[in-house]
C-alpha cells in the first residue's frame, strides 16, 4: 500500500444531533458501564425513554436475524467455534469484540456477501461458541482461535476484520504466526482497537490523572468482584439494564447514535455470560504489543471512531503510523461501534481493500461446510 493517508468520512443521512447525554448521564454510566447497576433507576429511565423516542432511521433493521450456512470447527484445546458463511468472491474473516457476538457484524452480514465470501465466527465464550475447559481467555487462545478458523475456511489468502478485542488478538496472532502474515493472511483491518491495554484508552480521555486511576481501579474492583459472585452480579446487571443502555451509548457511540442500534448492542453486550467478562479482562490489561507494529508487512487498514471512548483515536494514528505502508480511515462522529455507525462508508473500503489485496478469486470446490480452493 502506498503511503498513508488519513481520510475522514462525513456521516450519511444521519438526524439533527440531540442534546447530549454525556452532561446529564455521565455520572450515572461512568460508575456502572461494566455492571449496568441500578442507580437512581427512576432517572435512568427518564434518560433511556427520552434518547429512544428520538428519530431512528435504522428503526426496521432487522438486527440479528441473518444466518449464514452454519459450520464449526475445533480449537487448538478443544473449544468449539461457531461459523457462518455467506456469499462468495475474495475472503473476509470477521473477529468481534469482547462480549459481542458475530451478530454485530450486522450491515456487513447484510450488504458485502453480494460481492464477497465473508465467513463469522464467535469468539469462545461467546454466543453460539463453546467455553473452555480450562478457562483460556488469553489473547494468545484467541489468536489460535482464529487461525483455526482461517485454516477451516480452505482459502490461501484472506483479509481478517477484526474489531476491538480481536484486533489485539489479530496482533498476537502475528507474533505467534509470522509466517502467515503477508502470505495466508493477505491483509488486515483493525477496527476501533488498540495495541496495547485496553484500560489505558477507557481512561485516557479523562483530564485528571487521579480520576483516571479512580476510574480504572473500579473497573478492575468491579470485574473481581464478577469473578467472586457471578449470581449477584447477574441479578445486579438485570436491575440496572436502564443504565447498560445510557452506558453503551455513552461510551460505544457518537454524538446522535441510532437508538435501535444502540439497543441492539446493548443486548449482545447482556447476552455474554458476566463469569466470561472476569475470565476475559485480565488479559485485556497490563499488555503492550507496539513491538508487533513494526514488523507488519502486510496490507493493513486502521479504522476508528473519531469519537470512540475505548480506543481512542490517538491509538489508531499510533499504530497506522507504525505500520508500513498502513492507511487509516477516521469515521465522522462515530464511536467504538463505527462499522455499525458508518457501515455504509467501510462497507465500501473493505470491498476496495479486499479486491485490492486479494484480487480475483479463483475457483473453489465445496469441502464439508466450508469451501477449498482448487489446485
Amino acid at each position: 500500500m502506498a503511503g498513508k493517508r488519513q481520510r475522514t468520512a462525513r456521516p450519511q443521512g444521519k438526524a439533527a444531533p440531540s442534546p447530549s447525554l454525556t452532561a446529564r448521564g455521565i455520572g450515572l454510566a461512568a460508575g456502572g458501564v461494566v455492571l449496568g447497576l441500578g442507580v437512581g433507576l427512576a432517572v435512568e429511565r427518564a434518560l433511556v425513554g427520552h434518547d429512544r423516542k428520538r428519530e431512528d432511521p435504522e428503526a426496521g433493521e432487522r438486527f440479528g436475524r441473518i444466518r449464514g450456512t452454519r459450520d464449526s470447527v475445533t480449537s487448538f484445546d478443544g473449544t468449539r467455534l461457531s461459523i457462518e458463511e455467506l456469499g462468495s468472491g475474495p475472503c473476509l474473516v470477521f473477529s468481534h469484540g469482547f462480549s459481542l457476538t458475530q451478530d454485530a457484524w450486522h450491515y456487513q452480514r447484510r450488504d458485502l456477501p453480494a460481492e464477497l465470501r465473508c465467513v463469522f465466527f464467535d469468539q469462545r465464550g461467546h454466543g453460539r461458541s463453546g467455553h473452555p475447559r480450562t478457562d483460556d481467555y488469553s489473547l494468545s487462545a484467541f489468536a489460535y482461535d482464529l487461525k483455526a478458523v482461517i485454516d477451516r475456511s480452505g482459502e490461501e489468502r484472506v483479509v481478517v476484520v477484526a474489531h476491538s478485542m480481536a484486533g489485539m488478538a489479530a496482533l498476537q496472532f502475528a507474533t505467534l504466526f509470522p509466517e502467515e502474515m503477508g502470505r495466508r493472511l493477505a491483509g488486515l483491518v483493525l477496527v476501533d482497537s488498540t495495541y496495547m491495554d485496553a484500560l489505558h484508552g477507557m481512561t485516557a480521555s479523562l483530564t485528571s490523572r487521579g480520576a483516571a486511576q479512580i476510574q480504572r481501579a473500579l473497573i478492575t474492583a468491579s470485574f473481581k468482584f464478577i469473578g467472586q459472585d457471578p449470581v449477584r452480579a447477574n441479578q445486579l446487571r438485570r436491575r440496572g439494564s436502564d443504565l447498560g443502555y445510557l452506558g453503551t451509548r455513552l461510551f460505544g457511540f457518537g454524538s446522535s447514535p441510532s437508538p435501535s442500534q444502540v439497543a441492539f448492542t446493548d443486548r449482545l453486550l447482556a447476552g455474554t455470560d458476566v463469569e466470561v467478562w472476569a475470565k476475559v479482562f485480565p488479559s485485556l490489561v497490563d499488555f503492550d504489543l507496539s513491538e508487533v507494529l513494526e514488523r507488519l508487512d502486510l496490507p493493513t487498514l486502521v479504522v476508528v471512531g473519531d469519537k470512540d471512548r475505548l480506543t481512542p483515536p490517538a491509538q489508531a494514528r499510533h499504530m497506522a503510523s507504525q505500520i508500513a505502508g498502513a492507511r487509516l480511515l477516521v469515521l465522522e462522529d462515530a464511536g467504538h461501534m463505527a462499522f455499525l455507525e458508518e457501515h455504509e462508508v467501510l462497507n465500501a473500503e473493505l470491498t476496495a481493500f479486499a479486491r485490492q489485496v486479494l484480487g480475483p478469486t479463483p475457483r473453489r470446490r465445496r469441502l464439508g461446510g466450508m469451501t477449498r480452493r482448487s489446485r
